[in-house]
């Protein structure tokens, strides 16, 4: 007996750290998982805190009798703000602890939100969308970038839809909930909460999967972005987001002021709109993980996107306003995804976080850009000329970069990350 469990136990012992190898691996494996789903939900929820505050922030401002180029002047400082401190933060996401310089983005909203509250005058307004800004460009770039490095090559396409389906949803949530209260509260009380669910923002970030710092050469950063096709890509991604600082300005105005939809219908659209996209993401993620050509999403993206643009200042009523506007995002859905699987192709993932703030510079530029001259134009040709103008500008530069899409914004050889 004794002999046939000295036999056994070699056996017993190789089997016993067979299984707890195994055991190992898989529950590293569920607690990275677990964390990964993170990522959509603070994606979710810091989208959801910015749009409960800028959704009526417009409306706020004119029912304190703020002129349009000053309501403009107040957006147009979260993103300069936002584009300052977005290539410094992208850098020291590679070179520091993204998580921690996360939870720095969550205190300077939470300061945002509060001095929202208390504000009265135009210039506390746009000292505060700087704060603003800089907690809003602490997650565009650093959560984006965190999430790059950590979901590696395999089915990129489904894994930037996961991540970009919350953004989408919280696009709609925030919107919807402001829209729901307004009338039944006033904005500080509607700020207030704003901070509840920046806390549980707060909660999520502290559960996310870090990533490992490098040490970089500023030589590097340089010669990614010289590269003709980064190029190109930049600037297309610069003029598209022209219409997205024109849709921030003045889009609840057109609905409030030039229709008089009332806020539970604004907060309607805007939740209808984001629902859509936050279906239609994972389609299309899913149909580039099959097809591997982004020139499609791109170039019908865009076009779609430009005509439908245009459309919306033509609708009337709550209905079509949705209808339109979800159209519109047929286009803004493809091409929001190609932009955030080229970004992770092109650029090397030990450098995804400075690279990725340079390409959210273009984006915060061109959306500054349609901040302002949506605030400069409104006197001139009303909230839904704004629309018309944008809508054309976008579908004009499509038609002139299209055949330099087609040569340079692909992800054959040549252009990938290395």
């Amino acid at each position: 007996m004794s002999r046939t469990l000295l036999t056994i136990r070699p056996y017993a012992e190789e089997l016993e750290r067979f299984f707890m190898m195994n055991a190992k691996v898989l529950l590293t494996s569920a607690i990275r998982s677990h964390s990964r789903l993170l990522f959509p939900l603070c994606s979710f929820l810091y989208t959801t805190v910015f749009w409960m505050i800028l959704a009526f922030l417009p409306v706020f401002l004119k029912d304190r009798q703020m002129a349009d180029p000053v309501i403009g002047m107040v957006f147009g400082a979260y993103s300069i703000s936002a584009l300052l401190l977005m290539l410094p933060l992208g850098l020291l996401a590679d070179r520091f602890s993204p998580k921690r310089i996360l939870l720095f983005g969550a205190l300077l909203t939470l300061i945002h939100i509060q001095g929202l509250k208390a504000a009265a005058t135009a210039w506390q307004f746009v000292a505060l969308a700087v704060c603003g800004g800089m907690g809003w460009a602490t997650f565009q770039i650093v959560l984006l970038a965190l999430y790059l490095k950590v979901i590696g090559e395999e089915q990129r396409g489904r894994n930037v839809a996961f991540y970009t389906t919350g953004q989408f949803l919280g696009f709609g949530a925030g919107p919807l909930l402001a829209g729901m209260l307004w009338g039944e509260i006033n904005y500080a009380q509607l700020m207030t909460i704003a901070e509840g669910a920046c806390l549980l923002l707060t909660l999520a970030v502290c559960g996310l999967e870090d990533s490992t710092p490098i040490r970089f050469d500023w030589g590097d950063y340089r010669r990614d972005l010289r590269k003709p096709h980064i190029v190109l890509f930049l600037l297309v991604y610069f003029f598209y987001a022209t219409h997205l600082g024109v849709e921030h300005t003045a889009f609840t105005l057109l609905m409030k002021d030039n229709l008089a939809f009332s806020g539970r219908q604004i907060g309607l659209v805007f939740f209808a709109v984001g629902l859509w996209m936050g279906f239609l993401s994972p389609v299309a993620g899913h149909r580039f993980d099959v097809g591997q050509n982004l020139l499609p999403f791109l170039f019908f993206g865009l076009l779609i996107s430009a005509v439908f643009q245009v459309m919306t200042g033509y609708a009337e009523r709550p209905l079509g306003m949705a209808g339109v506007r979800i159209l519109h995002t047929l286009g803004d859905t493809p091409v929001l995804l190609a932009m955030g699987i080229l970004t992770a192709a092109f650029f090397p993932v030990g450098r995804l976080g400075g690279n990725s703030a340079a390409v959210y510079t273009g984006r915060t530029l061109g959306v500054f850009i349609g901040n302002v001259g949506a605030g400069a134009l409104a006197p001139l040709v009303g909230y839904d000329g704004v629309f018309m103008v944008s809508g054309l500008f976008l579908m004009a530069l499509t038609l002139l970069f299209y055949p330099k899409m087609r040569r340079y914004l692909t992800l054959g050889t040549g252009n990938h990350a290395g």
